[in-house]
């Protein structure tokens, strides 16, 4: 078997799982990405689109133009400072919060059907292997944790 077989496979996951996580926001009426705001929004209350931005790796105005659309859909809440006009502090709705709670449930289907037939042995050593792989493509100048930072932005 040829290495790029392997990759092929591997990429071919990752779209296929993606689009499943995709598919799954879009029936909650969640765009791509946007189940990451509402998780991030969840767990620090309150926070500003700057926090938010920084902790996604995505661009201020990328921030600020998908919470327009996710306050206007009625998943997140942005909340004028008394201090400064500028500051918004960010918090998820009822709406929001359901709706992040169900696209869980959904994620966690699309997990466990993954996984139908493996061992936890086979699950373990594929765990195993998965973490070589990233060490192996790893950048000298970026670490693995530092891609994992990066790539969760990207994540559900």
């Amino acid at each position: 078997m040829n290495n790029r077989s392997l990759v092929h496979e591997i990429i071919t996951l990752n779209v296929t799982h993606r689009y499943r996580v995709g598919k799954a926001a879009s029936s909650l009426g969640l765009y791509f990405g946007q189940p990451a705001i509402i998780e991030y929004v969840s767990a620090n209350n309150g926070c500003t689109q700057k926090e938010l931005a920084e902790h996604l790796h995505i661009s201020p105005p990328s921030v600020a133009t998908t919470l327009k659309r996710m306050e206007k859909s009625g998943f997140i809440k942005r909340i004028e400072d008394k201090n400064d006009s500028r500051k918004k502090s960010l918090t998820v709705t009822e709406k929001g919060s359901s709706a992040l709670k169900d696209f869980r449930k959904l994620c966690e289907e699309t997990d466990s059907q993954l996984f139908v037939g493996f061992s936890e042995e086979e699950k373990e050593q594929l765990m195993s292997y998965l973490k070589r792989l990233n060490e192996n493509i790893a950048d000298s100048e970026l670490s693995c944790e530092d891609y994992k930072k990066i790539l969760k932005g990207s994540e559900k």
